[in-house]
């Protein structure tokens, strides 16, 4: 049946329902007894008899209507519709239209036979609340005959999740091989004493997802010092790691660096990795709606959703544990709030995603002029974690050497007080230790924060054998969790706001076995007393309390911050005890002064430099300095000088900077030192334009046409990179975006091809050398059209050839050799052949 007579019978049929449902005729119905009631959704539907004439519009007929789910069209399908119902030709196709289906089959069997039509739920200009929803538990449809229009309505049960995104995984680089590298170099000492210095260098040669590490550090004082020099491979969620590397140890023992082998689970290659760490939150919707999050009344996101059971993107939500409200504004202008709670806690193993690894190799050493030195002790480290629920997680792990077999079992629980960790370890031989850790979530007036922990060795040695280790730009770097034998370390912070004022008390104590015990513990109070127009006026006292000395302070400390100016101030009574014999005792007036100076442009070159003096209880100095951010890398100076007290004259020098080799091109220099980098560059003929660059709509600075641009970025990352010519400049180019992934080592070429032009004006002659009048003529970016004496004014450039068409007939004009000024060029009489 053709789609014209099928809208003709539903108009048709309209007008016969209209006129069923009007009062008159409902009540002649009813006084005939022909009517009929539906109550199967809890709603009364009245049929009326057929009026006489109109016996065919009350027949079942065929008809192609529209499929829509979730406000939007997802395809077509025949159906057969009667007054009241509607019935798919062809149900399981219907069903394959619907997206994210857990069962499409089961959808099917859902709409096959007849279905209600639910006619009183259609939307009009007369009714606009109160329509176009159903509310079932069974999937169902709304009916706009007049419109051959079927929405489709799907019951949370019956949908699969929709993923914060479509890709599950990044998409892996080319095997073209590039190499990103930083430097730096760092120079410092005092009057009297020799210069050292420290040369760093970490390197990353990368081919596809695999890839070969070095950190590097040079030395005066210690040579030449291998840090890590490791392979690495991504395969979907697992990194296999061969070489020299630090394996990621455990909460008491610390990280040791081994030559061997491992792997470990990943989520760096996860499209949706700054989600996972919090908890998965699955909103069913049934229509388009924009979702807000408010924490504490306060807006902290937003993103639009398409229906169905959509997985929420946490990524840009605090860590922490804490309630979260959930605002819907819904396509028909309808809001909506849901409460859950919410938990996010990057170090502990995502819901439904357990981690695996295991490390194996000799422990390293560090030693002078020994750029690797390994040692002789066997080390392997295997284990698990995994989150129980959305406040409860646990881990294992087995660890050891040759000598020394080692579990230690932990636990996490979150909720909305704080995060709480606690961790046990014993070995075969009788060492023992346990671990106590908590942080509040910082949401209310109190706050805390302690770490507890205790080991007791039967050797009086480390568990693990420990090894210095060296600065360099390895990210990670131990923390010495167990650089002794048995120990008792605590510390911990408590603090509580009053107003405006933060009143704290923060304490540590570390006792080693055979050593006296260390501690420290005092309170300290910051009251804001007046915050206008840049200046800040607070109050401050703290108190500290050791084994050797009592300390004290109290004043006022002032900061201005302005455009390009900050100034820090502050001045009070410092009180120094100590109990050492030998070193004095002293009460006096303590303070400084300091003022810095910002300048930035839109280069993203920042520069600041700054002096000041400062007041201390035993001496004064006075310092100054300089750092400067820039494309080619940065640099950072300071001088000290000790006016009362002694030290003399000290002073340091850093700079740093990056290289990016890919695609056979060099880029020099970076203001940032990340892992992955992208080089801009800008070909053609555009003169000495100057294009902005932007990398995920925001500005990283400038490229001149014929120039480059590196900017170094963080890995595991996808960027969306265009240029753009400032505003009127007479330049033609690709305005695209070109989309890069980035792994550690990734160095990509972006080209854009640019062509300045100008305005030409000139006159178009035939061969016969006869004006060609009131034609069209058409150049690569723009049209003009010829006078009737054949003059015409268009928009080109040199090696254009512009089109000319007149009627039926078309030549073309080669654009070659002329000479714009002030972006107008004469072309003179040129012939069109």
């Amino acid at each position: 049946m053709s789609r014209l007579p099928a809208r003709t019978w539903a108009l048709a049929t309209a007008l016969a329902l209209a006129l069923a449902a009007s009062p008159a005729f409902a009540s002649a119905a009813n006084s005939t007894g022909t009517g009929a009631t539906d109550s199967s959704n809890g709603s009364e539907f009245l049929f009326a008899s057929t009026p006489p004439g109109f016996d065919d519009l009350a027949q079942p007929r065929e008809i192609l209507v529209d499929v829509y789910f979730g406000g939007k069209r997802v395809g077509d399908a025949i159906a057969t519709a009667r007054p009241g119902f509607i019935q798919f030709r062809d149900p399981q196709k219907v069903a394959s239209l619907i997206p994210h289906l857990s069962s499409p089959t089961d959808l099917g069997n859902a709409l096959a036979g007849d279905l209600q039509s639910h006619a009183d739920l259609v939307c009009g200009q007369m009714k606009s609340h109160d329509c176009g929803s159903l509310e079932t538990g069974a999937p169902g449809v709304i009916f706009n005959e007049g419109r051959f229009r079927v929405d489709i309505f799907v019951p949370p049960a019956m949908l699969s999740e929709v993923p914060v995104s479509e890709q599950k995984y990044l998409d892996a680089p080319d095997s073209v091989p590039s190499l990103t590298s930083v430097v730096g170099l760092s120079l410092s000492g005092s009057s009297g004493d020799r210069t050292t210095y420290n040369v760093q260098n970490r390197t990353i040669l990368a081919v596809g997802p695999g890839r070969l590490v070095s950190d590097l550090s040079y030395a005066s004082r210690q040579g030449l010092v291998v840090d890590d020099l490791v392979a690495e491979m991504d395969r979907d969620q697992v990194r296999y790691s061969a070489g020299l590397f630090w394996a990621p140890g455990l909460d008491i023992t610390g990280r040791r660096r081994i030559a061997g082998v491992g792997f470990g689970t990943q989520f760096d290659t996860r499209a949706d990795r700054d989600a996972l760490s919090g908890t998965p939150l699955v909103l069913f919707l049934s229509q388009p709606a924009r979702v807000e999050f408010l924490i504490d009344g306060r807006l902290v996101g937003s993103r639009s959703y398409d229906a169905g059971n959509d997985v929420l993107d946490t990524s840009g939500l605090p860590d922490g544990s804490y309630p979260l409200v959930l605002q819907i504004h819904n396509a028909d202008g309808t809001v909506r709030e849901e409460r859950r709670f919410f938990v996010k806690a990057p170090q502990i193993a995502p819901i439904a995603q357990p981690l695996y690894f295991g490390y194996v190799g000799m422990l390293a050493n560090t030693r002078l002029d020994r750029p690797i030195s390994l040692s002789d002790t066997l080390y392997y480290q295997v284990g698990t974690a995994r989150r129980l629920s959305q406040a409860i997680a646990v881990d294992l792990s087995l660890i050891g050497t040759q000598h020394k077999q080692m579990v230690e079992a932990g636990a996490w629980l979150l909720n909305d007080i704080g995060q709480f960790r606690a961790a046990g370890l014993a070995s075969a031989d009788g060492d023992k230790a346990v671990l106590l850790q908590g942080n509040s979530s910082g949401r209310g007036r109190f706050n805390f924060s302690f770490d507890l922990r205790r080991v007791w060795s039967e050797d009086g040695r480390p568990l693990i054998p420990t090894a210095t280790f060296i600065d360099s730009f390895a990210g990670g770097q131990p923390t010495g969790a167990q650089v002794g034998g048995s120990y008792t370390q605590a510390s911990g912070s408590v603090g509580y706001v009053i107003g405006r004022a933060y009143l704290s008390v923060t304490g540590s104590l570390r006792k080693d076995a055979d050593h006296r015990s260390d501690y420290s513990f005092g309170p300290s109070v910051t009251w804001p007393l007046l915050t206008r127009n840049g200046f800040q006026l607070t109050f401050q006292a703290d108190g500290q309390r050791t084994r050797t000395t009592t300390a004290g302070f109290a004043g006022l400390r002032l900061v201005y911050t302005g455009k390009h100016v900050s100034v820090l101030g502050d001045a009070g009574l410092g009180s120094v005890h100590s109990r050492d014999h030998g070193v004095p005792s002293s009460t006096r007036m303590l303070g400084g002064l300091s003022a810095n100076y910002i300048y930035s442009d839109s280069n993203r070159t920042d520069i600041s430099a700054g002096a000041g003096i400062q007041r201390a209880p035993d001496s004064t100095v006075a310092h100054a300095g300089a750092t400067a951010f820039t494309r080619y890398g940065n640099v950072r100076a300071d001088i000290l000088d000790s006016i009362e007290g002694s030290g003399g004259v000290q002073y340091g020098v850093a700079l740093q900077t990056a290289i990016a080799v890919g695609g056979g091109t060099v880029g020099l220099g970076s203001r940032d030192l990340e892992d992955g980098a992208v080089i801009i560059a800008v070909d053609g003929q555009a003169g000495d334009a100057l294009f902005d660059v932007f990398v995920n709509s925001m500005p990283y600075g400038h490229v001149r046409s014929g120039g480059q641009l590196p900017i170094h970025l963080q890995s595991y990352r996808s960027y969306q990179v265009r240029v753009r010519p400032p505003s009127g400049a007479p330049v033609s180019f690709d305005n695209g975006d070109q989309q890069v992934t980035l792994y550690p080592g990734t160095a990509r070429v972006l080209r854009w091809t640019a062509r300045s032009y100008f305005t030409a004006f000139g006159q178009a002659v035939g061969k016969d050398g006869r004006p060609i009048a009131n034609a069209m003529v058409q150049a690569p970016h723009s049209i003009g059209e010829t006078d009737d004496n054949g003059y015409f004014q268009i928009d080109t450039a040199n090696g254009d050839r512009l089109k000319v068409t007149h009627g039926g007939d078309h030549c073309e004009i080669q654009v070659t050799a002329a000479k714009p000024a002030n972006d107008f060029a004469p072309l003179g009489k040129v012939i069109c052949q």
